[in-house]
């Protein structure tokens, strides 16, 4: 008994260090991109051309290269995880809507700050930290929930964003948008469980890899604009961070415990939506003239602390 308990400790231990070295360097590509802005490396201008690049061509390729592994999410996985994860993000909206109005008094940072409870990092940020926590395996459920994600974000991203000012205004042509054409592509070969050659494979993954780094670096560059005070003591950011890292992956847990769905896919989900602010949403505001620092100050905050939260959650899992 001792033997096995020392094992299960352990592994959780190296889970907890797997955890927290990923996230580490996952940060320091944003230290990066803050040290490139001070060096005027980058600047606005090519922040806002960079997040074009990275939203029309290598998301994409990104969204693309999660269903080109070797092995494809079994259609038995499909119904249990897509129904978990709609249902996540209709319990997501409803939380936004409500708890953005009690945290945020600005009807200019409004809509940011409901974009942030709603969408999390999954894409950039979850997919490397489930591989190094679950393996493989955990990637393709974690596929599975990016197809309502890639909708939902690209599709009512803009509109959720300016929202607050009392504006909500989808635009029919977001449904042809490359990152969801992508997704729609990828929906299709999970259907079919269409296996591509190699080639194609290794080139999606190729240029969907520039994704993580090159948005983090604006990230860090969008940041380098912004007094830092002004970042550290925004006391309604910590509590948005809270709520975003902590509270809402812990009632989602205990919903999915209390539900039907088997734990291995529990497990995957719960990490998934306990990880930081979506990096998207700064490319979203800069491509669309729309002011990005409460959205970088958000990403900053809750990509920060993730370094630790996210191994507390591995660990406890």
């Amino acid at each position: 008994m001792c033997a096995l308990i020392l094992i299960l400790w352990h592994g959780a231990k190296m889970s907890f260090l797997d955890t927290l070295t990923q996230m580490g360097a996952l940060f320091l590509l944003v230290i990066i991109g803050f040290c490139c802005n001070k060096l005027r490396y980058m600047d606005v201008d090519f922040n806002r051309k960079f997040s074009s690049l990275i939203l029309n061509i290598t998301a994409p390729f990104l969204i693309l290269s999660s269903v080109m592994g070797e092995v494809l999410p079994k259609p038995e996985d499909i119904p249990p995880v897509l129904t978990a994860g709609l249902l996540s993000y209709v319990f997501l909206f409803i939380i936004a809507f409500t708890v953005s109005k009690l945290i945020c008094k600005n009807p200019n940072d409004l809509g940011s700050y409901r974009f942030m409870l709603i969408f999390g990092n999954i894409n950039y940020i979850g997919f490397p930290v489930l591989d190094a926590l679950f393996g493989s395996t955990a990637i393709f459920y974690a596929a599975v929930v990016t197809i309502p994600f890639n909708i939902l974000i690209f599709m009512f991203g803009v509109p959720i964003i300016t929202s607050g000012k009392g504006k909500f205004e989808f635009k029919w042509r977001t449904l042809f948008s490359p990152c969801l054409c992508a997704t729609y592509i990828t929906i299709v070969i999970v259907c079919l469980q269409a296996k591509m050659p190699k080639e194609i494979s290794e080139a999606c993954s190729l240029v969907g890899s520039m994704t993580v780094p090159g948005s983090l670096l604006i990230i860090g560059s969008t940041l380098a604009g912004i007094p830092v005070l002004r970042m550290l003591g925004n006391v309604r950011m910590y509590i948005l961070t809270a709520i975003k890292l902590l509270a809402i992956p812990v009632v989602l847990y205990g919903l999915f415990r209390l539900s039907p769905l088997d734990y291995k896919y529990t497990q995957v989900l719960v990490v998934l939506f306990g990880m930081p602010v979506a990096s998207i949403g700064t490319m979203l505001c800069l491509k669309n003239n729309i002011d990005g620092s409460t959205m970088s100050e958000g990403t900053f905050l809750t990509t920060l602390l993730s370094v630790l939260s996210i191994p507390l959650l591995a660990l406890i899992l």
